[in-house]
This record gives C-alpha cells, structure tokens and sequence, in this order.
C-alpha cells in the first residue's frame, strides 16, 4: 500500500478541504493517507504570531496585506528571504517525513511544498514534490525548481507558473479539487430534487433564497446594516455564521420561517443547491463548489491578493458579480428580486465551466509518482535509482 502525505495550512478552510478531497480520492485507490497541517509543525510563538498577523492583516489592514502579498510575489527564488521562509519549520518536517516515510508528498500550500523542495535540493530525501493550487492565480511562492509536478485550476494559471520557469510539461489543468459530495452525480441528485429540498428546509418556493456566508471580514462584518434589511427585503436567507460563535448568536434574534441561522455546518452542498443565490468572499474552493452548482454569486469586497484575482476570473466568466460594500450588496438583492433573469443568465453561464473530477485526476497522477511509474527529470537526474520510488 502506498503512503502519501499532504500538507495543509490552517489559514482558512479552503487549503484544508481541498486537501480532503484528494484524500477521500487517494483512499479509494488503497492509498495510505495522511492529511498535516504545516502551521502545526512550527515554533509556537511563530505559529501564533503567523495566525495573528494574517487574520489582522486580513479584517483590519486589508491593503497591508495586498502589499505584502505582492511582495512577496517578487522575492527572488535564490534571495537569503525565500531561502529563509523555505527552511521555517524545516526539522519538524523532516521528523514527520522520517516518521511517515510517505512515497508521495503534495501540498495545497506553498510553504511547504517550499520546505519539501529544500529537503530534495540538499539531497536528504528522493520523494516526489508535489503542488495542488488551489485559486484562480499562482503566486510565484509556488515556484520552487525542486517541485516535480503542479495541479491547477485553468489555463490562465498555467501560464503564470511558465512565467516564473516551472516547465509547461509539469502542469496539468484539472480545476480545483473538491469533496465527494460535489461529484456530479450527487450534484445533479439535488439539483434534480431542489423543490422538494426547498420544502424540507421549510422555505417557499415562490421567493429567492439567498445564502449568506462570512465572518470577520467577510459580508456579515456590518451587522446593523443587515439587522433591519433582512426581514424587510421580502427575501428568505440562510446565514452561516462559521465558527463565529457571537456573530451567530447575534443574527439569530433575526431567525423565522424565511431567515435561518446556522453556526459551522457540513450541509454546505444542500444550502448551495437549494439557494438561488451566494453572497460570500471569493475564496478558491468557495467559488468552485458554487459554479459546480449552478449557483451565481455576489462577491463581496474581495482582499488584495488571491481573492481579487478570484473574483475577476469569475467575474469574467458571467457567474459572478463583485461589490465592495453592503449597501452594494443590498442593491443587487433587490435588483434581482425585480429582475430574476440576471440570475437565470449567471445560472446559464455556470452550465458551461466543467468543474467535476478534479480529486480523481489528481489522485491518480500521485498514484503514478508513488509507485515510481512516473518521474520528473529533476528527480531522474539528481538521484540514485535506490532513493526514487519503486
């Protein structure tokens, strides 16, 4: 049985589940597998101030941290700087790789497929490297000349990789991976059944459903604004609140037959198949899950960075539209409540994006490097037959 580790970073759920889903599809092909988050493998005061700083830098200095998004994004791959952030947690890596002896390590997050990819240039292990990106852009961290093969979402991403050196050979275009409940047949299982999930929920069919998303800085940051247009827009909602514990219990004062009020929730598919609309950030795997359900989508004040290049792709696409304020936000609600065609034509525009398979595709090239039936040429000509995969 193979083993195949990958890495995860708990900064936000997005890497986390897309990690999941290659799991779930790694499994069904007799894989061993193990999911890490990387944050945990850090120095916990690093760890801490890591967490912190981007959650700050997020909610509270938004363009402060799109500068340092871009900067980042320039750093030379041979600086004393990438050379630094690629050793951060390097030891406990190490340890955990000596522990797990896994044939196959891939990662949803660029530090530490950066971290594996130094581990490989110094020659301390043969195993391949792997990168799963998971949004609509490639920041150039990803780039590291000991990274054997990239997985990404379009072709548009593709061609940033090339542009900083990664050989188009190494690139394969699948989408971004999602969970098994998003698999075709079940998505077209709910679609096929909305009305009477619509019912079971207890809403009405004859009003829009709107699904609201977000915490912190997301679109349920101004809760006065949202307090007295709810009730009063003659739409029905289904808010999820997350892990945001006071941002629930404050919403739920709102909650009646046409608003209900939810805290962390793994129904996240049946919300999205009964809505006719999503109001959320623009984050990666957010974005796929709703296009896979014909779900069109309001997205709200995008972070410099990652988001905004998310939410152009969309965008471009006809699936989305993006506001920068709740008073925008508002405004669009009740544009479509008046026009529900612009939904109809965004829901149209979904239909012609394939979304489904990218977990069974992934997990099928890491099979191919675990088992050594397949190699890159960095690793062919840097290494011994005895330290490859077999």
């Amino acid at each position: 049985m193979r083993r195949v580790l990958l890495m995860t970073a708990s900064f936000g759920s997005g890497h986390n589940q897309a990690a999941y889903a290659v799991q779930e599809a790694l499994k069904e092909r007799d894989a061993q597998v193990e999911v890490v988050d990387y944050v945990s493998l850090l120095n916990p005061a690093l760890r801490s101030f890591a967490k912190f700083s981007l959650i700050q830098g997020v909610q509270k200095a938004p363009s402060l941290y799109g500068l340092f998004y871009k900067s980042m994004s320039r750093i030379d791959p041979d600086s004393a700087l990438q050379r630094y952030v690629n050793h951060l947690g390097i030891e406990r890596m190490q340890e955990y790789i000596q522990y797990y002896q896994p044939d196959a390590i891939a990662s949803t997050f660029p530090t530490p497929m950066g971290v594996v990819g130094e581990l490989r240039r110094t020659g301390q292990i043969g195993i391949p490297n792997i990168a799963i990106v998971t949004d609509y852009t490639a920041h150039r961290q990803w780039y590291h000349d000991h990274a054997d093969h990239f997985f990404v979402a379009t072709d548009e991403v593709k061609r940033d990789l090339v542009s900083y050196g990664v050989p188009d050979s190494a690139i394969d275009v699948v989408g971004i991976p999602l969970r098994r409940k998003f698999q075709a047949e079940n998505v077209m299982r709910l679609l096929s059944h909305r009305s009477q999930l619509v019912r079971e929920m207890g809403f009405r069919e004859d009003l829009p459903i709107v699904l609201l998303m977000g915490g912190g800085s997301g679109i349920l940051a101004d809760p006065p604004l949202w307090e007295s247009f709810i009730p009063e827009s003659g739409m029905q909602y289904i808010i999820i609140c997350g892990q945001n514990r006071r941002m629930e219990k404050r919403f739920s004062a709102l909650a009646s037959d046409r608003v209900h009020v939810y805290g962390f929730t793994s129904e996240i598919d049946r919300f999205m198949a009964a809505a006719d609309l999503i109001v959320s950030k623009p984050g990666g795997l957010t974005l796929t899950e709703a296009i896979t359900m014909r779900l069109p989508m309001l997205l709200f004040r995008p972070i410099p960075g990652q988001e905004e290049a998310n939410a152009r792709f969309a965008e471009k696409a006809g699936v989305a539209v993006c506001v920068r304020t709740a008073r925008e936000a508002q405004q669009f609600l009740l544009e479509v409540k008046q026009h529900p065609e612009i939904l109809e034509r965004m829901r149209m525009a979904s239909e012609h994006m394939p979304t489904c398979g990218a977990a069974a595709r992934i997990a099928e090239k890491i099979m191919l490097f675990a088992t050594g039936r397949q190699t890159s040429p960095a690793m062919r000509a840097a290494y011994p037959p005895e330290l490859l995969p077999t």
